[in-house]
């Protein structure tokens, strides 16, 4: 029996567009309280389907995702700067990039970056003052632009700082034009003479200029006719090819590069400042990793062997990322079809919205949602969660590529920040969340750091 999907119209003219645009987070997350499982809601002309009930969110992204592709409006403003990456593909031109993107995931690579994101943590935390007030926000982005261009490019921060830099304000620039596109009702043709276009093909141009000279150089063979192998995600895309032997363009390098370099430092810093953030609040728990921490390594500078024995650290991150996911909204899904999901029919070229920061606070999923509980995700709990009410990563044939290089890189950070100084939160600091493209708190984070070396041993 096909079930009726509830829709909530709004008040004004503008429909919901108003209070959605203002509060996302709120409209959204009170909109599943009121309607659970699925509701409709209008945004202006358009109506949107939003999906909150994890066996039909598994239908969206997993089982019927091909009739559920990503939304081709988001894929064409996003793809104003991505081009055609992982992000922005689709159909089998995905499957060739995920497929070709791959070999750069496989984790016997990833594990080799380990040491220097260590490394770099702790260059970072060398340089902190103790006693000095510190933006935990910046720090991270800072830290995971130097990581991801190392692990991309293979260039050391010292020698492509200047590039690095400039490689990642257009980058977060671009994203800021991206956000705007987004939030218009309206999309304007790229061609015509506005600011914001002329901004775009500005940043483009920078970024552009500097990833091509990148990739450039790096194409040349070797004295042996071969591409160098340098232990990096580009000498692996470079390397990728497709069973006709056919290689990746000019074009689908720079588009696959600047994905990687985007995704790879924003989200992780978000979900590193928003932890830091949620320590700051909980003393308690901030006491147990440290402990943890300091058991496992003793002064030492964190290996990629020492994330087995930092359980807690990983369920501290894990819950960071269930209260403010980085990735807070996915990508909207368009129907190319009439498709039942559950008992629900979705009507074709209905746009479905499915919002992980939703899912994550709904008291159905998550006893006590608000309140920050790492032990949810010890082994014994985590596997109580219901499949696909937790998504910080996406899910199906989409999910992140890059979830294990993440969460190594977010493990190697916090422990070497915990393990060095003590945290403590700015007194009456404004902390707004920031939902854009990913979720970032507005004012930056405030933090005091205390060098844990100058803390006598009885404090």
């Amino acid at each position: 029996m096909t079930r009726e999907i509830p829709i909530h119209y709004g008040d004004s003219f503008f429909a919901n567009g108003s209070s959605f645009t203002n509060a996302p987070l709120d409209f959204l997350l009170g909109m599943a309280e009121t309607y659970p499982e699925i509701f409709k809601f209008r945004l202006g002309p358009m109506t949107v389907t939003m999906v909150t009930k994890p066996e039909l969110v598994r239908e969206v992204l997993v089982t019927k995702s091909k009739r559920f592709p990503k939304w081709e409006r988001d894929v064409k403003i996003l793809g104003r700067f991505l081009g055609r990456g992982l992000v922005t593909s689709q159909g089998d031109h995905h499957k060739k990039q995920r497929k070709m993107s791959q070999p750069a995931f496989h984790m016997k690579r990833i594990i080799s970056y380990a040491d220097i994101m260590s490394n770099y943590a702790t260059d970072m935390v060398d340089t902190w003052e103790d006693q000095s007030v510190i933006d935990i926000s910046q720090e991270m982005l800072r830290v995971t632009m130097y990581i991801v261009t190392k692990t991309i490019f293979d260039v050391d921060k010292e020698v492509m700082v200047d590039q690095a830099n400039r490689i990642g304000e257009a980058i977060h620039r671009l994203q800021q034009l991206t956000d705007q596109d987004m939030s218009t009702p309206i999309d304007l043709p790229e061609w015509l003479p506005i600011p914001l276009n002329i901004k775009r093909r500005r940043e483009r141009k920078v970024l552009d200029s500097a990833i091509h000279d990148i990739i450039t150089t790096r194409r040349q063979p070797g004295p042996d006719g071969r591409i160098e192998d340098r232990g990096d995600l580009l000498s692996m895309l470079l390397l990728s090819q497709e069973e006709d032997d056919s290689f990746l363009t000019a074009q689908e390098l720079r588009d696959q590069v600047v994905t990687l370099f985007g995704a790879g430092h924003e989200t992780t810093s978000n979900a590193l400042t928003w932890t830091m953030y949620a320590l700051g609040q909980n003393p308690d728990v901030m006491a147990k990793l440290q402990a943890e921490i300091d058991d496992v390594l003793d002064g030492r500078t964190p290996n990629y062997q020492d994330l087995a024995n930092l359980p807690y650290t990983e369920m501290v991150i894990k819950e960071a990322m269930r209260l403010h996911p980085s990735v807070w909204s996915l990508n909207a899904r368009y129907a190319t079809e009439d498709t039942m999901i559950g008992d629900y029919k979705i009507d074709a070229e209905s746009v479905i919205f499915i919002a992980p920061y939703v899912l994550h606070h709904l008291s159905e999923h998550f006893e006590n949602p608000k309140t920050f509980d790492p032990e949810r995700f010890s082994t014994e709990n985590e596997s109580n969660i219901q499949k696909y009410s937790y998504l910080p990563f996406g899910a199906g044939p989409r999910v992140c590529i890059g979830q294990a290089f993440a969460m190594m890189e977010a493990r190697l950070i916090l422990a070497t920040m915990i393990q060095n100084y003590e945290f403590e939160m700015v007194p009456d600091q404004t902390i707004t969340p920031l939902p854009l493209i990913t979720m970032s708190i507005q004012e930056g984070l405030k933090m005091k750091v205390t060098n844990r070396a100058q803390v006598p041993a009885f404090a």
